[in-house]
C-alpha cells in the first residue's frame, strides 16, 4: 500500500505537470496569434485626425483573440488592477501636432482613441514620449522597444491572473507599430516560477511595418 501510494502520487504529479505544460504551450501560441492579429489591424493606414484609431482597433482585436486563447488562465486587460492612469489602458495618452515630422510641443493635448474623424487636425500624432523609437527623447539606441509611455502597463509586473495588451507607433508619421502582450497565467498545479507562486509568466513582443498610403 505504501508503494502504491508513492507510485500514484508520482503518477498524478507527472500527469498534472504534463497537463500544465500543454495548457501553457497552447496559451503561449494563442498569445503569439493574438499579437499578430492585433498588429495586423494596428498596422493599417492611420486615420487622419484620429491617430489612435488603428491602435485601439488593434488592441480590441488582440483582446478578442486572447479571450478565447487563454482558457480562463488570465483575465484580459489587467490595467485597472495595475492602477495605471493612462488615457486608454496600454494606448498613448497625449498627442501633439507635427510639422514636417517635427512635434510642436506647444500643441500638447489629450489624445482620445474615440475622437471623431475630421474633428481634429490631420497632422495630430502621438507625443514623442508615446513613441517607441528614435523620436522618443529617452531612446538612445536603434530599437527602444517598450520605451513608449503607453507600454508602461506591460513594462511592469502584471498581477497573477491578468493579461495586458500595449501598443505604440515607433515614429510619427507612423512607419512601424509595436505590440506587447504581458501576462501572469494561473497554473493548474502548485508551482513556483519567476512570476511567483502558482503563476506562469508570458510575454510576446512584435513589431510590424505600417501600411502606407498609395495613389
Amino acid at each position: 500500500m505504501v508503494e502504491m501510494a508513492i507510485g500514484v502520487t508520482i503518477f498524478l504529479a507527472a500527469s498534472l505537470g504534463a497537463v500544465q505544460l500543454g495548457i501553457s504551450a497552447l496559451a503561449s501560441e494563442g498569445a503569439q496569434s493574438a499579437a499578430l492579429a492585433g498588429a495586423r489591424v494596428a498596422s493599417g493606414v492611420p486615420v487622419p485626425g484620429a491617430p489612435l484609431a488603428q491602435l485601439a482597433a488593434g488592441q480590441a482585436a488582440a483582446d478578442a483573440s486572447l479571450s478565447t486563447a487563454l482558457m480562463d488562465q488570465a483575465d484580459v486587460d489587467g490595467c485597472p488592477a495595475l492602477g495605471v492612469s493612462l488615457g486608454g489602458c496600454g494606448l498613448p495618452s497625449t498627442c501633439v501636432r507635427y510639422r514636417s515630422g517635427t512635434p510642436q510641443m506647444s500643441t500638447l493635448q489629450t489624445c482620445s482613441a474615440k475622437s471623431a474623424v475630421g474633428t481634429r487636425p490631420a497632422s495630430l500624432g502621438p507625443a514623442p514620449n508615446n513613441l517607441d523609437g528614435r523620436q522618443n527623447p529617452g531612446c538612445h539606441d536603434s530599437d527602444c522597444f517598450g520605451l513608449a509611455r503607453s507600454m508602461a502597463p506591460c513594462a511592469q509586473d502584471v498581477p497573477r491572473g491578468e493579461v495586458v495588451v500595449c501598443l505604440a507607433y515607433t515614429s510619427w508619421p507612423a512607419t512601424e507599430v509595436d505590440i506587447w502582450i504581458r501576462a501572469s497565467l494561473r497554473s493548474v498545479i502548485p508551482v513556483t516560477s519567476a512570476a511567483g507562486l502558482d503563476t506562469f509568466p508570458l510575454s510576446v513582443q512584435l513589431r510590424l511595418q505600417v501600411e502606407s498610403l498609395t495613389t
